[in-house]
């Protein structure tokens, strides 16, 4: 529901108004998100927000491969300067203007990422305004979306974009694709730091089991696809490595589907057997106890016979009895054997039919995961909380406690973003953004008053730290250290931050950090 940012559900909106361009769906979205009461009029320098500012024209052009769109892995907005700056693969830069939220209706700050995709959204309380090109970065209504953009912030909360950057920065997300929204002027810079995680770059799997199966193939800087390849010393890294498992877990995934089945019929066939041998043995145990009963008579009735007639036949009759009752006792021990022979199969098939079952759901999850089993890593480390969180395709996959150096003073909140591979895949290319701690990080210090008792001083301004020094500030465990390291590769974030895991972060999110 990204309806936070509408107003006005009186407004007529016709379907027919989208065929009639860019401009007319420009205006329908600036009505329904703005909640403006008055007529929008185009302001009267709007094309010229469109030229990127003095310092980003001195950076150079943009860098943008050719063929497929670039893969955008990192976004910031800057609420000061109302604009969004794009940072991909092999060095992609590009940037437009935007409109926030006014005010009374921020738009929330900290760290996101695009959690949904809709070209053709409508709002679904607000008379179905369009949001055309919507990109969901909160579910409680936060996205970016095409609208007009009169030169400030207008927005209920979203993030208006052109039309035509709207367009094009479609084609360059995937989900999950960082957002970094700014409530101070900042700029994505390259970092390199030894703290920073480094591919681990390893022999290859075992190969795929089926001889036809396609060679495996990974994203390329540009988002087109290229051959695998190895990296230094004919080792693989670590997506090359996650790729041709996978592969290999869709090339076995009928084969572990067939096995399943037939350890569940097994194992239902062993479970028969088994109760058989269950009802044997208590009719064993029954019979045991019958002839039990009829020997102890027997010997109670050869103990009264008085007669040498009666004696005899009494006798017999003991005789008989000793016999049933040995009978009955072999019947019951053979019965017992055969019963716990057939229950521990019994529980050993159904323990292998358990775990076939389980490598089955697994490689069935795989597949129908798709490339969403290798999507890159997300790793979270929070000062509040102490802990490191790791996140793979939306889900939780490891939590680690973390110690911090300093831990009760103020680092911010700094994210990073691996862009791609170098040093022959020994290493990531690293861009940071850095937002300042919060007012209110560092605890107010003590002072003595007047009368000698304790007052809070005034709050300083936290200092702020830089993204290589808050690497400085905490060291993760080593198995956390060698987990990352196996699925790092382009598009990996690392977000340490002052702050724990916010209210928006849940299922089908990746972390979301508040700063505002």
């Amino acid at each position: 529901m990204v309806s936070s940012c509408f107003r006005s559900p009186g407004f007529p909106f016709r379907p027919t108004c989208l065929a009639a361009g860019a401009v007319a769906v420009g205006l329908l979205a600036a009505s329904a998100d703005g909640a403006e009461a008055r007529t929008y009029r185009p302001p009267a320098k709007r094309v010229a927000l469109e030229v990127p500012p003095k310092a980003a024209r001195a950076a150079g052009p943009s860098v943008k491969p050719k063929g497929e769109p670039p893969q955008a892995h990192l976004i910031v907005v800057s609420i000061p300067r109302q604009r969004i700056t794009v940072h991909g693969a092999g060095g992609f830069r590009t940037e437009s203007a935007v409109s926030t939220g006014m005010r009374g209706f921020p738009t929330p700050t900290g760290v996101f990422s695009v959690i949904q995709k809709n070209k053709y959204h409508r709002s679904n309380i607000y008379s179905g305004a369009p949001m055309p090109f919507m990109q969901r970065i909160t579910w409680s209504g936060v996205a970016m979306h095409a609208g007009v953009l009169p030169g400030y912030p207008a927005s209920h909360g979203c993030i208006r974009l052109t039309h035509a950057f709207a367009s094009e920065l479609w084609t360059m997300t995937r989900l999950g694709a960082r957002v970094v929204v700014a409530p101070e002027d900042v700029q994505a810079v390259e970092v390199a730091h030894p703290a920073l995680p480094r591919p681990l770059l390893a022999p290859a799997p075992a190969p795929v089991a089926t001889g036809d199966a396609p060679a495996p193939t990974l994203v390329s800087a540009g988002g087109g696809s290229e051959t695998e390849r190895p990296a230094a010393g004919g080792l693989l890294g670590p997506l090359e490595r996650a790729r041709l498992e996978r592969a290999r877990i869709v090339a076995e995934a009928p084969a572990l589907a067939k096995a399943a089945k037939e350890a569940g019929l097994a194992s239902a066939a062993k479970a028969v057997a088994a109760n058989k041998a269950i009802a044997a043995l208590h009719a064993a145990e029954q019979a045991l106890a019958d002839a039990r009963a009829k020997h102890e008579a027997a010997v109670k009735a050869a103990e009264a016979a008085k007669d040498g007639e009666a004696a005899e036949r009494a006798k017999a009759a003991q005789t008989a009895a000793a016999a049933k009752l040995a009978e009955a006792s072999k019947a019951a021990e053979e019965a017992a054997a055969a019963e716990t022979t057939a229950t521990r199969e019994a529980f050993a098939a159904a323990q292998a039919a358990w775990d076939a079952e389980k490598r089955s759901d697994a490689a069935a999850a795989v597949v129908r995961a798709g490339e969403r089993s290798l999507e890159p890593v997300s790793v979270f480390v929070s000062r509040k909380t102490g802990r490191v969180y790791v996140r793979q395709a939306w889900k939780p996959i490891h939590e680690a406690p973390v110690t911090f150096k300093q831990p009760d003073e103020p680092i911010g909140t700094h994210t990073y973003v691996a862009m791609d591979p170098i040093e022959e895949g020994r290493a990531m290319r690293w861009l940071s953004v850095s937002l300042a701690p919060a007012p209110h990080a560092a605890e107010p210090r003590q002072r003595k008053g007047r009368d000698g008792g304790s007052a809070a001083a005034p709050r300083s301004a936290p200092t702020r730290v830089s993204a290589a020094a808050a690497l400085e500030r905490f060291e993760l465990p080593e198995e956390t250290r060698k987990l990352i390291a196996d699925r790092l590769w382009a598009g990996a974030t690392l977000t340490v931050s002052d702050q724990g895991l916010s209210h928006e972060t849940g299922k089908y999110t990746d972390f979301i950090v508040l700063t505002r």
